[in-house]
């Protein structure tokens, strides 16, 4: 039984679903920023704020991919004699 390899919560498949989420809401936001159709409105994330999660999520996904699951933890144990 293997583990699946997971880093800040998310598996290799979920942090690939949510960049290809981010970049298509970066495609949809370059079409514009909001729009209105009768009593209905849609405001869309900033772009700023999108190209933020497609580079987390981008190098979630790398981190992951390179087999990196999760930081290294250095434990050291000093003697007092």
């Amino acid at each position: 039984m293997s583990a699946v390899a997971t880093y800040k919560g998310y598996t290799l498949v979920e942090a690939r679903e949510e960049l290809a989420t981010w970049k298509e809401a970066k495609r949809a936001a370059a079409t514009g920023k909001a729009y209105k159709i009768g009593s209905r409105e849609l405001t869309r994330f900033d772009l700023g704020e999108i190209n933020r999660e497609v580079a987390f999520f981008a190098g979630l996904v790398d981190a992951l991919e390179s087999g990196q699951g999760s930081p290294v933890k250095v434990y050291a144990r000093r003697s007092r004699w």
